[in-house]
């Protein structure tokens, strides 16, 4: 079996024996990440909340996430199983994103996808615009690895505009890189050097970031190698690799020395082409990106196949195949079948030769590489001489003719735009040699800057002066309003006592006259009905009572006597109920109307479900959005068809008292699964 497998190279050999040396400084850092997993490991055993236990297995993912992706996916996953709350929609967002990222990484572009999907729906929904712009940006990396360029122009905008608007000018830095790709792709210099530069005025001048100025001279780099300005290139890419190394990006130092390979390449210098592709394939397979690994074994493959080493080559190209397919990415595929092709080509199997490049062609069109087709047509037809089938070669020789005429009419018009970038980069150096000028006017600038300062003292003094008479306007529109509110507060006092004291009162008055005119036996049923009433209006009169007392203006207060309430009605009938409450809501205060009007819809609702369910179990929970009050009541009674249920005095009073605090309610019932009564009042 061993006799199937290349020997390894010197310089691989090497390069493997380095990796295995630079394992020994990393022993410190992974001891104190393995003290923080067991630290975090205790807070999920404990089980103290959901709260604590979902940011314990987020900080996990988190602290895995560039050393071991599969664990890090494992327990974001973990995180996002918990039950939804709003207080951190925020951070369920960022884990969306960050799972997106790692999918992104390990080729599952569909897996990602949906993640960063999930990630823009929380965070348009709560309002989170720099998870929006991360999510728009991630969506669209996933359309670019696809080659929907179009698609993934539209989403980087989107992500652009959202971190414009927040300022962050180190975010757009990295959006310009990501359109500059795009256009890279679309074999638009011009434009893609122009997207780079934009990144790279940001990162010297704005916002320095190492991390994202290495891409960005990786980039330069490349559009310098496509345009043959090798030396250049190499100086670009030698920058952004010891950056990249400095601040310990494996990632830019792995696509560095891709980028290096393909310059020595170029050159034809293909051993030290092998070396830095060698360099860059161990860091992907540590990380598991397979996307990467595909294209850098296509990449040793040609190599190979450049040092006429055919068998090696073909090794390579398969192992690119395999991990192109088991990623499903159609453009690897592609080249990977064309470079199989290719080589069985030159070992003289020529009906290999012809399949693979079949397959080539197909995935090619697929992706719309019309350059991979026509290497396809001219080989096949090659072959077909050499096997002395004329008319086939033939056939095949004119669908290459005509597809070179029009790619290379295509060249023609894209040659003038290459022009373009020359002059550009050209431009480029001269700007960064006047960066130190700049310095200097920024200096004389900083004294004009005085001239204004003192400007907007003076704007100040007359800002607060300003700022004084309007407070004392807004003092006495206060105090009127204030008042206004005590009349409303009385005329309501006013009009509860007389309609619910008044009508009792003259209940128990009709019962007496009644009772004094019955014998003893039939009098105690009225005497009996007069407590009731009685036991009714005292009850009423706590709840005005209650509602007017500012000591329970908080909304804390309120949640306090509706626990009271629900376990004084509940719990003598075995009835188990749920009291849940979102933590933001207990430093919440509600005006007098709405609080009493929000008690007494909960007093009906339990009551309800009480007398009427025959439910064995009721949930409450209230929270808060958008400024609004939430109360959902639900119970597992026998329900009830709503078509031929009439509303009785309870349920219009309740639609009475949502609608006089501006309110929304919704009740829900069926047959056989339970009554749900959903209410919603402004807060403020």
């Amino acid at each position: 079996m061993l006799s199937y497998f290349p020997i390894m190279s010197k310089i691989r050999f090497f390069v493997f024996v380095l990796l295995l040396l630079g394992i020994l400084p990393l022993q410190t850092p992974a001891l104190a990440q393995s003290s923080q997993e067991d630290s975090l490991k205790e807070i999920i055993h404990q089980h103290t909340n959901d709260n604590a236990v979902f940011r314990a297995y987020k900080a996990l993912g988190e602290l895995n996430e560039k050393t071991d992706s599969k664990k890090a996916v494992r327990y974001f996953r973990n995180a996002i199983s918990f039950h939804f709350h709003l207080e951190y929609s925020n951070e369920f967002s960022e884990v969306y994103n960050s799972l997106g990222e790692l999918y992104h990484i390990t080729g599952q572009y569909d897996s990602s996808m949906y993640m960063h999907t999930m990630s823009l729906n929380i965070a348009s929904k709560f309002n989170h615009p720099e998870q929006i712009g991360f999510a728009q940006q991630g969506i669209g990396l996933n359309f670019l690895r696809q080659s929907q360029l179009d698609s993934a122009r539209y989403h980087f905008k989107n992500a652009l505009s959202v971190f414009t608007e927040l300022e962050n000018p180190s975010l757009q830095a990295g959006v310009y890189i990501n359109l500059g790709n795009v256009f890279l792709d679309e074999i638009k210099y011009a434009e893609a050097l122009n997207q780079f530069i934009k990144a790279e005025k940001i990162l010297v001048d704005v916002a320095p970031d190492k991390k994202l100025l290495s891409k960005v001279l990786c980039n330069i780099g490349n559009i310098e190698c496509i345009i043959g300005n090798y030396d250049k290139a190499i100086g670009y890419t030698k920058r952004a690799l010891e950056l990249s190394i400095e601040i310990k990006n494996d990632i830019n130092v792995a696509y560095c020395h891709r980028l290096n390979g393909r310059i020595y390449r170029k050159k034809s210098d293909l051993e030290k082409a092998l070396s830095e592709y060698d360099q860059a394939l161990a860091i992907y397979i540590m990380r598991d990106d397979k996307r990467n690994q595909t294209e850098t074994h296509q990449n040793i493959g040609n190599i190979y196949y450049d040092l006429h080493q055919f068998k090696k080559a073909l090794f390579e190209y398969k192992k690119s195949l395999r991990t192109a397919r088991s990623i499903a990415n159609p453009s690897s595929i592609a080249y990977a079948y064309s470079g199989i092709g290719y080589t069985y080509y030159e070992l003289r199997k020529f009906d290999l030769s012809i399949a693979y490049f079949d397959s080539s062609m197909v995935k090619a069109k697929e992706v719309k590489n019309y350059y991979l087709v026509m290497d396809a047509y001219e080989v096949i037809s090659n072959i077909h001489q050499e096997q002395l089938k004329y008319k086939d070669a033939l056939t095949f020789h004119r669908l290459f003719t005509k597809l070179k005429d029009s790619l290379n009419e295509q060249e023609a018009k894209e040659s003038a735009k290459e022009m373009e970038a020359r002059f550009q980069n050209e431009k480029k150096q001269t700007e960064i040699d006047l960066l130190n000028k700049d310095q200097q006017l920024k200096t004389i600038t900083l004294k004009q800057n005085k001239i204004v300062v003192i400007a907007l003292i003076i704007a100040l003094i007359l800002l607060i002066t300003i700022a004084v008479l309007v407070f004392n306007r807004y003092k006495i529109i206060s105090q009127t309003k204030r008042e206004l509110e005590l009349e409303q507060i009385r005329n309501t006092i006013a009009r509860d006592l007389h309609d619910d004291m008044g009508s009792t009162l003259s209940s128990i008055n009709i019962l007496s006259q009644v009772g004094l005119h019955k014998t003893n036996d039939q009098s105690h049923e009225y005497f009996q009905r007069i407590g009731d009433q009685s036991a009714k209006m005292m009850e009423t009169m706590a709840d005005i009572v209650w509602s007017i007392n500012p000591i329970n203006d908080s909304l804390e207060q309120t949640l306090v006597k509706m626990k009271e309430f629900a376990a004084e009605i509940l719990e003598p009938k075995s009835i188990v109920y749920k009291f849940e409450v979102a933590t933001n809501l207990l430093t919440e205060k509600l005006g007098t109307t709405s609080r009493k009007n929000i008690f007494l819809i909960f007093k009906e609702a339990i009551n309800n479900a009480a007398k009427y369910s025959e439910c064995t179990e009721v949930i409450i929970y209230i929270s808060s959005i958008s400024g609004k009050l939430l109360l959902e009541i639900s119970d597992n009674g026998k329900g009830f068809d709503e078509d031929r249920v009439k509303s009785g005095n309870g349920l219009r009073n309740m639609t009475q008292r949502t609608n006089e605090v501006h309110g929304e309610l919704k009740r829900t019932s069926n047959e056989g699964s339970g009554t749900q009564i959903k209410v919603a009042i402004p807060i403020a």
